[in-house]
């Protein structure tokens, strides 16, 4: 018997999606930046020492052993909570620089994920969405403003709903924009108001119906259904920062217009200053790169108004507002994104040979940043060995002379680097962000500090008088030896255990917790030494 089979009858087989060379290459670069972050002790960022200090505090805050815990305060009224909660939430599973080491490169994922959807829903040329991840290695990278680059993905991702929301208002479109607008506000606060100030010219311009005769009735109703998405926000704000003192001033507020350093907005996009001339050369051809997908500017021409306001942003926005500064250079991280925004895709048989030279423009930095990543892990070696040979629980005082790179022009990354021994062995500051009102892990009220803001750039007031009984150990960043300045009259006192490079470690002798372990010794490093 021969039985027949209708064909119709059998389901069709859909093909596998394939993914493109683009996302392969995504990955395969993402993966080789989170084995270069996991194979060095530490990363090129100004500021993450100390925030590993305040996550190493936030960890043993409940710990009974913690003898410090009185000292501080958990705030969490402060537009900077979001990086924070993340890495508490790691930290219970990894070592505290560990688990900033996975926010820090989730971040920088994100970022790359969200400029390509930018680019996408634009339109341009999508070999450009592989830019988005040496942009997320910019100046706040270095700085290591953590909750900055945590926001950053966040701020792009506000800025697809923006453009989806002013097209075709829903409910739905409204709810996801609001809720990406709540989460830049959580991760910071400054973020989010470079976004709202990016957003809120689109959606006004996307209130205009064109096809429809001039009424002022329906003009209004098109700003209520597009900016209904900022009542979350406005809501979170007042209920949640309000009540706290995160907005308390802690210095002056100066304003100097810059609009000559526009010059260093290439340098920005992928170092800490103008002075690093090789990332200023590869910014130029990034920017090079994206200006070969442009086309003429938007029909519609609010599309400008971001653009426009962030380059207003960044050469007239106060050089400290409050007493925290800079932040005017954040500003060049929407430059991108905001040119993307401002111009229309551009339709030309040039942009065949765009795909070559993203990637070949994207491989030269990756080797520049792996080459430099590198040379910093050497530069770094001495503070790896001291944190590793000295006991825990010292009390540290740290006198940074020289916080230059050799590695990395004109960024002070040394500046923060003793913070490092506290967030692994414990004990306590010299100079803590704790002091900060912004700051998750606070000093409470009746806690002085010993170093005041402006201290840790000013070494050369160091009093011995006044500083030498509080601590226990004195490490020193200088090219040469400066104990006879530095203690003068009580040079007797302290005793040199530690001479690598240009790192020196003086004990006091008088100390107690320093006469215990008059001989250095090693030790593995980890966060139990709090």
């Amino acid at each position: 018997m021969v039985v027949s089979v209708s064909t119709r009858a059998l389901p069709a087989q859909r093909p596998l999606r394939r993914l493109d060379a683009r996302t392969w290459l995504g990955v395969a670069f993402s993966g080789c930046l989170l084995a270069a972050f996991f194979a060095v002790p530490y990363l090129p960022m100004v500021d993450l020492a100390q925030h590993a200090a305040q996550l190493s505090i936030w960890l043993h805050l409940g710990d009974p052993q913690f003898a410090d815990a009185s000292r501080f305060s958990l705030n969490l009224r402060t537009p900077y909570i979001g990086a924070y909660l993340l890495a508490r939430l790691f930290a219970a599973a990894l070592p505290v620089i560990a688990a900033l080491k996975l926010l820090v490169w989730l971040s920088v994922v994100a970022h790359a994920l969200a400029f390509a959807a930018l680019v996408k829903r634009l339109g341009h040329a999508p070999w450009l969405g592989l830019l988005g991840l040496p942009l997320a290695f910019g100046y706040a990278f270095y700085y290591g403003f953590i909750s900055f680059n945590a926001a950053l993905p966040c701020c792009i991702g506000s800025l697809c709903a923006v453009l989806a929301h002013r097209e075709r208002p829903t409910i739905r479109s409204g709810c996801e924009l609001a809720a990406l607008l709540c989460l830049t506000l959580v991760a910071h606060g400054f973020a989010f108001g470079m976004t709202a100030l990016c957003a809120l010219p689109l959606l006004l311009g996307g209130a205009f119906d064109p096809g429809a005769a001039p009424s002022p009735t329906r003009f209004l109703r098109g700003c209520v259904q597009r900016f209904a998405p900022f009542v979350a926000p406005a809501l979170l704000t007042a209920v949640w920062l309000v009540p706290g003192s995160s907005a308390r001033s802690i210095g002056l507020t100066l304003w100097e217009p810059r609009f000559l350093s526009l010059a260093q907005v290439p340098a920005l996009l992928l170092a800490a200053s103008g002075a690093d001339l090789a990332a200023t050369l590869l910014g130029i051809a990034m920017l090079a790169l994206v200006g070969m997908s442009l086309g003429r500017p938007a029909r519609e021409r609010e599309k400008l108004c971001p653009l426009v306001l962030m380059l207003l942003g960044y050469c007239l926005f106060p050089l400290s507002l409050s007493g925290f500064s800079p932040l005017h250079p954040r500003f060049a991280a929407f430059i991108v994104p905001t040119l993307l925004i401002a111009f229309e895709p551009r339709r030309s048989p040039a942009l065949a040979r765009l795909p070559a030279w993203v990637l070949v423009t994207t491989c030269v930095w990756l080797a520049l940043f792996l080459t430099r990543l590198r040379a910093f892990t050497t530069e770094t070696r001495p503070l790896t060995d001291f944190v590793s040979r000295m006991p825990g629980g010292l009390h540290l005082r740290p006198l940074v002379f020289e916080s230059g790179s050799r590695v990395y022009p004109a960024l002070p990354v040394a500046m923060h680097l003793p913070a490092y021994y506290f967030a692994e062995k414990g004990g306590r500051q010299g100079y803590s962000f704790a002091m900060y009102p912004t700051s998750v892990i606070r000093y409470v009220p009746s806690v002085t500090p010993t170093m005041g803001g402006g201290a840790e750039w000013h070494p050369e007031t160091f009093s011995a008088d006044i500083e030498l009984d509080g601590y226990d150990c004195f490490l020193v960043h200088s090219e040469r030896d400066r104990s006879s300045e530095l203690f003068g009259e009580r040079e007797a006192e302290v005793e040199l255990v530690f001479h690598e490079q240009d790192w020196w470690a003086y004990f006091n002798r008088a100390s107690d917790r320093a006469r215990r372990s008059a001989a250095p010794r090693g030790g593995k490093s980890g966060n139990g030494g709090v």
